[in-house]
């Protein structure tokens, strides 16, 4: 197991690690917004793949911003997905007033200038025989993007000699007596290296057994009630082909939707198996597991087709396909749920997610 450190800046002001195993299996990690750059495995005929979408430095991703952000590999923050009313959030008993990212009140993704902006430390964790790690912390202060108290936010990515990628998140707050988190990495896989420009022949199983129900007049808000998916478009419970559910003509085009596990342990349980991707092309399978209660399973049904990435790949609509382990979406806003989302002095944030590569 080995881990390096390159320029990711023109400057030198950012960085790129390379975490690396005897599979000879590369992960690259960036210090701007805690991201994931790039997974790079060997598919069943010993090919090696890139599998996540990005760009090749940090000024081709400054430029990327100005055509579309699709969030490609980035640490979320504070709070990934949508809240809504977004103007009246309580917080500790007071109302914050958080940022308008989409229309009708809605906050999305940490706000304007998220964690997926922030320029965090980052230090090698450890180099042994079994994982290779990384840690990056960032310090989000009172009142940045309208969340209440100093907060902690330490990320760290462990490669292991299996294909393991883990993620691990520890939030802090260390001012104030209550803020809410609920971080989440937005990486979007495409296990073909993108030798198939769409995910359309991608098959995907799903543990989940229900899904968020969404408000009718304010798209992909969550209601807090959880709909039972059996035998219906959303049962994912069997692999099945992601093609079958993307629809440019219709008002979704694709999955954005949360799905919720039947079990809920809450932060701090161990993780299990979430979700299965596979790809018949290379042969890889992606398994995610997590000790979060839900997934947002996001197709990809909004990204520019003018978004030109690594190696000079075109991006476009189902170019690839995110899984964002989380709680639930708009907990902030939802009694029953809000318990998962608030931080104390005396009750940090945990959450722990792998990103397991290996071929069929």
């Amino acid at each position: 197991m080995a881990v390096t450190k390159h320029a990711f800046s023109q400057d030198g002001t950012i960085d790129e690690y390379v975490l690396s195993n005897k599979q000879g299996t590369k992960v690259y990690v960036t210090n701007w917004g805690a991201r994931l750059t790039r997974f790079i495995v060997a598919d069943k005929t010993g090919t090696l793949r890139d599998i996540v979408a990005g760009f090749e430095d940090y000024e081709s991703w400054q430029k990327s911003l100005a055509i579309d952000d699709p969030y490609f590999g980035a640490t979320i923050g504070r709070v990934a997905g949508r809240i809504w009313p977004c103007d009246n959030v309580l917080i500790n008993g007071q109302p914050c007033q958080l940022p308008e990212i989409q229309p009708n009140k809605v906050y999305l993704h940490g706000g304007i200038n998220g964690f997926d902006k922030k320029l965090f430390s980052g230090q090698v964790l450890s180099t042994t025989e079994s994982a290779a790690a990384v840690e990056f912390a960032y310090i989000s202060e009172d009142k940045e993007e309208g969340f209440p108290g100093d907060i902690e936010l330490r990320v760290k990515y462990t490669l292991d000699q299996e294909n393991g990628l883990h993620i691990e998140y520890l939030g802090t707050l260390l001012s104030g007596t209550e803020t809410i988190l609920n971080p989440t990495n937005h990486t979007y896989w495409n296990l073909t290296g993108f030798a198939e420009p769409t995910i359309h022949h991608h098959m995907c199983r799903l543990t989940a057994d229900r899904v968020m129900e969404c408000r009718a007049d304010i798209p992909m808000v969550p209601t807090g009630r959880l709909l039972p998916i059996k035998n219906t478009k959303l049962d994912f419970t069997q692999l099945k082909q992601i093609g079958e559910d993307l629809d440019p003509s219709n008002a979704e085009r694709g999955l954005d939707h949360v799905f919720v596990m039947e079990n809920e342990p809450g932060s701090g349980s161990q993780v299990r198996e979430a979700a299965v991707l596979e790809s018949p092309k290379s042969g890889l399978r992606l398994t995610v597991l997590t000790d979060q209660p839900a997934l947002v399973v996001y197709t990809g049904n909004w990204i520019s087709d003018k978004l030109v990435g690594k190696y000079g790949v075109r991006y476009g609509n189902y170019a690839a396909i995110a899984l964002e382990a989380q709680q639930v979406a708009n907990a902030a806003n939802l009694p029953e749920f809000r318990s998962q989302v608030v931080v104390t002095r005396e009750s940090p944030f945990t959450h722990h997610t792998v990103y397991r590569v290996n071929t069929t």
